[in-house]
């Protein structure tokens, strides 16, 4: 298994390195680049575990309809369910294995129930999936197995976005998580922005010119903000802005936030040669970029802050724009299961680039996707291994298409265009994310400073950021103090 070192954190999420070298891969040496994920083949050969017991605990997931469950009871007939109901079946036939689920509140889960049971010294789960925001800053309590030489998993395939997983690790210090095509939560949190057609077209006429603007590269936070203007109608005609009037868009200052700003390319760390991060944020363009992004917040009357909760990203704005009353929904893939009876066209684009000169657009993968670990305690770290390497393996060669070709593209985008599917794809492929967005618990909020700035109606960014950064700092040296006491 090779863990790479990042000289650069922006990749593609379909193969690991940098922007842009998805497309270079099969030359750079990678042998599955051209691959059919039909045509793949398992890695995992052989393996008889004797019907060993593997205890999962996992985020409970009832309570969010768009979270794809981990335990699927039965086939019902809708494509992605059955596609995973297939995953889990084949994976405990060809490893001989059975899945016990234990489904807990994922809030807190590392903290509450495996810090636990590890610092008692307890066996009692092989394999954690909890929430990357509150999972991965957990590393410092010495509670995961190194799956650095774990058997059965390789990163160099390409169900593992390994660029991502490496912007989790610091130089060789260690692997504790995973994440990727295992989970369609990955895909269902990067970030995408819906634009209603038929809005656009009594505005601006063809629909489509809003699909060219991207590929031409000229979707700009500037470019939201011009075209956003004038989008303002008083619909229910008190004289006031409030949620019953019109809009170009709705924001939130909580995590809408986050994917304006990584997705502008904005940067809260670098790598050294080692690999090792270190703090980049304070910078003239990024306190341009707070200055670009408080005006799209308060200063454009297309604009509208609604309540910084889950009920305004998850319904509140989706029926809004679902009604006709936005022009864009800024928000994620799994925005789209909720568009289902939406009657009027819409189309889906990435978010906004901060200028022109920004090489390419960025998708974040939201802080609550999904990573596979083990804890120290386990005791079957070659059963949890290969499970991890298969159920990657199964996702990636047909739950993942199931959701990706046939529900994303096909059954809840409105629009068969070529350039539609481009941009789709396009999306996919340049997620992002930031060392210091994973471990921003425990780097006193520095990956989040943008909330706070924006809850705040200030962008007075540098002075913000003088105030966390000491603090910051002495998290940063206490994670890279943890990686390297476990460093090769």
């Amino acid at each position: 298994m090779v863990l790479p070192v990042l000289a650069a954190s922006v990749f593609a999420c379909t193969r690991g390195g940098e922007i842009g070298a998805a497309d270079d891969s099969a030359a750079a040496g990678d042998e599955f680049a051209n691959e059919k994920p039909s045509e793949l083949q398992s890695p995992v050969f052989d393996a008889d575990f004797g019907g060993a017991e593997i205890r999962i605990l996992h985020y409970e997931t009832a309570s969010n309809p768009v979270l794809t469950p981990m335990n699927i009871a039965e086939e019902i007939g809708e494509v992605v369910n059955d596609a995973f109901y297939r995953r889990n079946r084949k994976v405990k036939e060809d490893l001989n294995v059975n899945f016990r689920f234990i489904e807990e509140n994922g809030e807190n889960l590392t903290k509450d129930k495996v810090a636990k049971s590890v610092m008692s010294g307890s066996d009692d789960y092989d394999m954690i999936v909890a929430l990357q925001y509150e999972c991965v800053p957990q590393v410092t309590n010495n509670l995961f197995a190194n799956l650095t030489g774990a058997p059965y998993i390789d990163l160099e395939r390409p169900w593992w976005p390994d660029a991502y997983i490496a912007e989790m690790t610091i130089g060789k210090g260690g692997l504790y998580f995973l994440t990727g095509d295992i989970s369609l939560n990955f895909i269902k949190y990067m970030s995408c922005v819906y634009f209603n057609k038929q809005l656009y077209a009594d505005y601006f006429g063809d629909p489509d010119a809003m699909y060219q603007t991207v590929l031409d590269g000229k979707w700009t936070l500037d470019k939201l903000g011009e075209i956003s203007k004038g989008i303002y109608k008083d619909l229910n005609g008190n004289g006031e802005y409030d949620d019953g009037d019109q809009y170009a868009y709705g924001v939130i200052i909580y995590n809408l936030t986050d994917h304006f700003t990584y997705n502008a390319g904005v940067r809260a760390t670098g790598r050294d040669g080692d690999g090792i991060p270190y703090f980049v944020m304070n910078s003239e363009r990024t306190a341009s970029y707070a200055e670009k992004l408080y005006g799209l917040f308060y200063e454009n009357e297309g604009g509208r802050v609604f309540p910084p909760t889950a009920e305004s990203t998850d319904i509140n704005i989706p029926a809004k724009f679902a009604a006709g009353e936005l022009l864009f929904d800024l928000g994620w893939f799994h925005v789209a299961e909720r568009l289902r009876d939406m009657h009027t066209d819409y189309g889906i684009i990435p978010f906004p680039k901060y200028d022109e000169s920004q090489p390419e657009y960025l998708s974040l993968a939201h802080d609550c996707v999904p990573v596979y670990c083990i804890p120290k305690t386990c005791q079957k770290t070659d059963e949890v291994s290969a499970a991890l390497e298969a159920m990657a393996f199964e996702t990636h060669r047909t739950a993942m298409p199931a959701y990706y070709e046939v529900a994303l593209k096909l059954k809840y985008t409105r629009d068969s265009t070529e350039d539609a599917f481009k941009i789709i794809d396009m999306i996919h492929d340049n997620c992002t994310t930031d060392f210091a967005y994973i471990y921003n618990y425990a780097l006193n909020g520095i990956g989040l400073i943008m909330r706070d700035l924006m809850g705040s109606k200030s962008y007075d960014f540098v002075s913000r950021y003088e105030k966390i950064e000491q603090k910051a700092q002495t998290g940063l040296d206490k994670l890279i103090e943890t990686y390297m006491e476990n460093a090769d």
